[in-house]
């Protein structure tokens, strides 16, 4: 006979996998600490596996756990689903949470306006937004703290699906009256923009100086402030009058992709997500 999980089992595992801390989950649930951590146990016992490591770094979710992370999430968007269906002042019975993490370039300059204005036609959807490095945002895929993450198209793994959104165009750019020496501007020393454009123009430059800054925001503000030269996305300074695009012949192309993981149930809010993210970038990064 299948073995029926508890669901008040699985909201106490989930309510722990999105924070990480079984006192703030323990007060969202409005359970004790010790009544949370035997549902975890009992539920730890009952699948014959273990959820979650203790170690320095605090608590972690183990490969099981992240599996698990998922079914929740799908019992979730179905049962939003069927609530959706049953409400009368909503007929297309669209609703549930948007939660997407991308790089700061496109979130609040395209993904959160492309989100807004699918909340504006259906107001039940809720939007919860991340802005990080690229390098961090497959982490917070894979412990289900997001749903729908936007990179470049660097990762390559069977069990994601992938949606093209359109290419970044990408150009150096100074400040009209910056006449300082040979300076560019990046996030950090990881950041490779800079070498990859100067690589696609051959430029020989092998060593130059950088200043660092933390998001692609704060490098319009430094070339702004003459700090140096940057390579920015043309979507965000077309209109910069004060800006001077050196080389224009030379652009640095960046895939822009939406990853999920794949499942055997999609919402329909699923579906409207990828269809407005689509159209919205389609526009606003046309070459």
């Amino acid at each position: 006979m299948m073995m029926a999980l508890s669901s008040s089992y699985l909201e106490a595992f989930y309510t722990v996998s999105q924070t990480l801390n079984f006192t703030q989950a323990a007060e969202k649930l409005h359970i004790t600490q010790s009544a949370l951590s035997q549902r975890i146990l009992k539920l730890e016992e009952e699948l014959e596996l273990t959820l979650f490591i203790r170690d320095r770094s605090g608590l972690r979710l183990t490969e099981a756990a992240m599996k698990l992370v998922r079914y929740c999430q799908q019992k979730n968007n179905l049962e939003s689903d069927v609530l959706a269906s049953l409400r009368p002042t909503d007929p297309q019975g669209i609703s549930g949470l948007i939660r997407l993490g991308g790089f700061s370039s496109i979130m609040s300059s395209l993904v959160i306006p492309a989100l807004a204005q699918l909340q504006s036609l259906h107001p039940h959807i809720q939007i919860q937004t991340t802005s990080k490095e690229m390098s961090e945002l497959l982490d917070l895929l894979k412990r289900g703290e997001i749903d729908y993450m936007i990179v470049d198209d660097r990762i390559q793994r069977e069990e994601l699906e992938r949606v093209s959104l359109g290419y970044e165009h990408n150009v150096l750019v100074q400040h009209k009256k910056y006449t300082g020496e040979e300076i560019y501007l990046d996030h950090d020393e990881k950041d490779d923009v800079t070498l990859k454009y100067l690589k696609q123009t051959k430029n020989k430059v092998k060593i130059f100086k950088r200043h660092y800054l933390d998001d692609v925001h704060d490098l319009i503000e430094g070339v702004q402030h003459k700090l140096g030269k940057a390579v920015l996305p043309m979507h965000l300074i077309q209109h910069r009058q004060d800006f001077l695009m050196l080389e224009p012949q030379h652009v640095l192309k960046i895939p822009v992709e939406l990853y999920y993981y794949s499942q055997p149930y999609y919402s329909k809010l699923h579906f409207k997500v990828i269809e407005v993210l689509k159209s919205y970038f389609k526009k606003a990064l046309a070459e």
